[in-house]
């Protein structure tokens, strides 16, 4: 099993992606809290069956959807954007990043501790 199959690293990594998927959402929502009629995005994650291969059992993964909120319209001109809310979630988005970069340098540091003081 090589280093990118380990499923802790894969979890990390898809971690990291996700989080900045949400910080890109809320930036982007954010950006067009003025633009009218301009309608919330949000990043929901679904639950997948992914199909057995030859061989292999079937496993679960996540995916990341994204989508757009038009059930509510805070103001005349058709803009639903809470600049607030947006704010709060990118923040949270943030520091999901940063817990998980942290955790994946953590690892990959052991790792390199492991290499450089195995061949001594």
């Amino acid at each position: 099993m090589s280093l990118f199959e380990d499923k802790s690293y894969q979890s990390l990594v898809n971690g990291l992606d996700s989080a900045w998927m949400k910080q890109k959402v809320h930036s982007n929502n954010i950006a067009n809290s003025e633009t009218p009629g301009f309608k919330t995005k949000n990043v929901e994650f679904k639950e997948i069956l992914s199909k057995a291969e030859e061989g292999k059992r079937a496993s679960w993964e996540q995916k990341a959807v994204v989508t757009t909120d038009a059930s509510t319209s805070s103001r005349p001109d058709g803009n639903n954007v809470n600049v607030d809310k947006e704010e709060l979630e990118m923040w949270q988005a943030y520091a999901q990043y940063s817990a998980l970069s942290q955790r994946l340098a953590g690892k990959l540091s052991s790792l390199r501790y492991v290499i450089n003081n195995t061949a001594k």
